[in-house]
């Protein structure tokens, strides 16, 4: 990629050149955020955010993202403490229209006064969601306990703040720092045309105003502890120290230590808390940056019971590394993850893109990531080593969610006391030879398939563009081969067989795997379960036998089961509690009635107890020996090579011609409904119908309706949460699957508009079937479906997903173009027959909120 950065007027100008790519992005980053608010603006930003989609003079309401989704691209933005970004992707032959929509969005809003009230109560909504989900709740109590100044506050503000934004505040703060001065522009695609480009960037113009002016990120100087209670079954504990400047010699040494100590699987604290004692569901560790220094956080969630034991392992697992414990290879396999995250950035021109303005945005220098990784690559082991008691000799804050009704001062005792130990440690340790039978896509040149014995296949595509790999095995199986008695078997048996294989146990299989910058994880779906390998070329034959062994010889460790079920229970627990799951849950159970898609993929407790490893071994061994498997290679390799290294390392397997292919019918029920009570700010609904099977052209038909709905132009979101602002989110779902499917919409709304918010979907869905769309709306509608596959296929996993799953089941390696050629060729007048039959209902309604 040719990277090339210019002034085009007033306007920071960054251009990056991708010869023949098929996607582009355009991105206007602001070096502005919640950090430059006061305090009776707070969350003004994140609302302007909002407000620039509000419309322009050229394109007013929500003409900005139907004017994008129409040629199939999306539009989005984001705000952080020190910046903000707008954005738009697109293809590649759309780039000039984007950034006309993105630079008249951004230099010509309207900031109309009948739009305030509608937005107030979206951003409300959002704000509700926040305080509803236990996570973002967490995170800002963080905040109030361990941030100061500017970085104190919730990016969304406060209550009374979002009710009452007006339109002099918004204009102020954004000619204040929405400006010139604080702006860049990315161009990213096939530039072939720039000279066009550039006339048209230098024809928009920006306000002026003042240099965003940073404070100095700052935690409070003496420690602090902070303990709160929320609805949750398992317990959060943060701990927050602060850190260096992102420029600083030293933050390449304390990140790398942090990293070192809490991220990844062979990480020091992973392994102490989670994989050797399950003390712990999970913990990380990183470094968060801001415009002006920064800060070292370490999260850990447990049952709340498991407190004391957690600090002890803890404090046990930092005085071992202080102690000098250390390993240079420990320290080598961070320093291989930042290079290879770097590698991988750039398979993606959005990513690319990305990293250069984010660099710009919180630094002003958009190299200043890769010299950031320099200084990494060049910090010796023994520096890291010493880099830990520094870090934890500062002081150390402590944030703590735990179960409503647990008691908070014993908590707040022995966490202040874990505090004074940490800080004495620091104190203390200062090509095959035979010609092949392909079958080569007509869609795409580099993909073929093909037989490597009777049914075991490989699909192929090559990508030369960069160094890396993705490697994928499917077998038939997943949520269609169970029932209510043994639901969850495939779920389980892909999170254990990744603990090891005969002759490479669990803990040197993630040493390697990590030190190689490496990932190898299982994954269960409705009709197929499998394990997915993503790597460095480089590194290709030495993972290809970790792949092969995890799938041949799998050992499923009695120790990792017990754990991998007792995590299972704790988030089947936990979800009782989430409002959003429970919905979704009863959903499917309504409209999937007895078939198995009705089960949840994790299993039940009976079920869940029931299981062993010997049986799971059992199973995965009649899967491998029976079973048709596809194999799905993209990556820099040719076909011959791939085919010759997986005949290799698979040679055990035996010719199969698969058992005859599961047919479970689907009994659908309409016209049901299920309120489920929970005390919340929020009441979660979602109102569908059982569905069509993947391959039918009624689920082309559904694709093409969950289109038209989707987006933030689409009628669904203007009028539900625009006009009426009944809510933050709001959107079709649409389940397509083998052997059924199922169609409905979604809304989180507040529980005090419960019935406007039903009756407001009820009345767009009968509009759907009295009206259906405009013929310029179908019209619409394919060539957004059109645009959306284009930039949904970029990296080396969207490929592998895009052609495997068909293919497995026996629809073709080009079933996804064929499919979308049909939405093309589909007539209008049998589009509006489906829609006035199938969108009259009846509906099944599943509500989970106050009642």
């Amino acid at each position: 990629m040719q990277v090339e950065e210019t002034r085009l007027g007033d306007l920071r100008t960054l251009f990056i050149h991708s010869p023949g790519s098929t996607a582009s992005t355009v991105q206007m980053w602001f070096r502005a955020g919640s950090a430059l608010e006061d305090h009776s603006n707070q969350g003004i930003a994140h609302f302007l955010e909002h407000m620039f989609f509000k419309g322009t003079p050229t394109r007013p309401g929500a003409a900005i993202a139907q004017e994008i989704e129409t040629f199939g691209g999306e539009v989005n933005a984001f705000t952080s403490f020190d910046y903000t970004c707008y954005y738009i992707n697109a293809p590649a032959r759309k780039i000039p229209n984007a950034l006309t929509i993105l630079l008249d969005m951004v230099a010509n809003p309207m900031f109309k006064e009948e739009d305030f009230p509608s937005e107030r109560d979206v951003v409300f909504e959002e704000y509700r969601r926040a305080l509803d989900n236990p996570s973002q709740f967490h995170f800002m109590r963080l905040q109030e306990n361990c941030f100061e100044g500017g970085y104190q506050h919730p990016i969304l503000g406060r209550e009374d703040t979002i009710k009452n934004f007006s339109s002099e505040q918004l204009k102020s703060f954004r000619n204040r720092f929405y400006n010139h001065k604080n702006a860049m522009l990315v161009v990213a695609g096939d530039l072939t045309e720039r000279a066009g480009l550039e006339k048209l960037i230098s024809s928009f113009k920006l306000p002026s105003g003042e240099q965003s002016l940073f404070g100095e990120f700052a935690v409070p100087e003496k420690s602090q502890v902070s303990v709160h209670e929320k609805q949750i079954r398992q317990a959060t504990l943060s701990m927050v120290l602060p850190a260096p400047d992102y420029t600083d010699p030293s933050a390449s040494v304390e990140d790398l230590a942090v990293n070192c100590l809490a991220h990844g699987e062979t990480s020091r604290l992973y392994q102490a808390l989670v994989a050797q004692t399950s003390l712990c569901n999970g913990v990380a560790g990183s470094t968060m940056y801001f415009a002006h220094k920064g800060c070292h956080m370490i999260k850990g969630s447990f049952p709340v019971e498991n407190l004391p034991k957690v600090l002890k392992a803890f404090e046990a697992t930092l005085g071992s590394v202080l102690k000098g414990d250390l390993k240079e290879a420990e320290v080598n396999k961070i320093k291989n993850q930042y290079v290879a995250s770097k590698v991988y950035e750039k398979e993606s021109i959005e990513a690319f893109a990305f990293s250069l303005g984010h660099g710009f945005a919180q630094n002003g220098d958009i190299f200043c990531e890769e010299a950031f990784i320099k200084r990494i690559k060049d910090t010796p082991a023994r520096q890291v080593a010493m880099g830990l008691p520094r870090i934890f000799s500062r002081p150390l804050h402590l944030t703590m969610q735990v179960p409503e009704g647990t008691k908070t001062a014993p908590i707040e005792k022995q966490l202040a006391a874990f505090q004074k130990t940490i800080h004495a440690l620091a104190k203390k340790h200062g090509s095959t030879e035979k010609a092949l039978k392909k079958t080569v896509s007509a869609h795409d040149a580099v993909v073929a398939m093909v037989e490597i014995m009777p049914g075991v296949r490989l699909i192929h595509r090559q990508n030369t563009m960069t160094p890396t790999f993705v490697l994928h095995h499917y077998t038939k199986g997943g949520i269609a081969a169970e029932n209510e008695n043994d639901c969850g078997r495939h779920g389980m048996l892909s999170r254990l067989m990744t603990y090891g294989y005969k002759g490479m146990g669990y803990e040197a299989l993630k040493q390697d795997l990590e030190a190689r910058s490496a990932a190898l994880s299982g994954f269960s779906g409705k009709n197929a379960y499998g394990l997915t390998l993503h790597g460095q070329s480089t590194d290709f034959d030495a993972l290809l036998a970790h792949f092969a062994g995890t799938l041949l010889k799998p050992t499923m460790p009695e120790k990792f089961f017990k754990h991998e079920r007792q995590v299972i229970l704790r988030m089947l627990d936990n979800q009782k509690e989430d409002a959003v799951k429970q919905a979704f849950k009863s959903w499917y159970r309504l409209v999937f009635n007895a078939h198995p898609y009705a089960l949840d993929a994790s299993g039940n407790p009976a079920s869940l107890k029931k299981m062993t490893p010997a049986a799971l071994a059992t199973l995965h061994r009649g899967h491998m020996a029976k079973e048709e498997i596809l194999f799905t290679y993209c990556g820099d390799l040719d076909l011959e090579t791939v085919v010759m290294k997986l005949s290799k390392a698979f040679a055990t397997l035996k010719p199969r011609k698969g058992p005859k292919p599961r047919k479970n019918a689907l009994k659908a029920k309409n016209g049901q409904r299920l309120d489920i009570d929970m005390k919340r700010e929020q009441v979660q609904i979602v109102i569908g119908r059982p569905a069509y099977k993947l391959s039918t052209v009624e689920d082309n038909y559904l694709k093409m309706i969950t289109a038209h709905l989707s987006g933030q132009g689409s009628e669904l979101f203007v009028e539900v949460r625009d006009k009426q602002g009944l809510c933050y989110a709001v959107q079709p779902v649409h389940v397509t699957a083998l052997e059924a499917g199922s169609w409905g919409i979604y809304i989180g709304a507040g529980a005090d508009k419960k019935e406007r918010a039903e009756k407001a979907i009820l009345d767009i869905l009968t509009r759907l079937s009295r009206e259906g769309l405009t013929e310029d709306e179908f019209n619409r509608v394919k060539t957004m479906l059109d645009g959306q596959q284009q930039l949904s296929i970029q990296t080396n996993e969207d490929y592998a997903q895009f052609y495997s799953v068909p293919a497995l089941h026996g629809l073709g390696l080009d079933f996804q173009h064929e499919a979308q050629q049909t939405v093309r060729d589909t007539v209008y007048a049998d589009f509006q027959k489906f829609l006035a039959h199938f969108m009259a209902g009846p509906w099944n309604i599943v509500t989970a909120g106050p009642n």
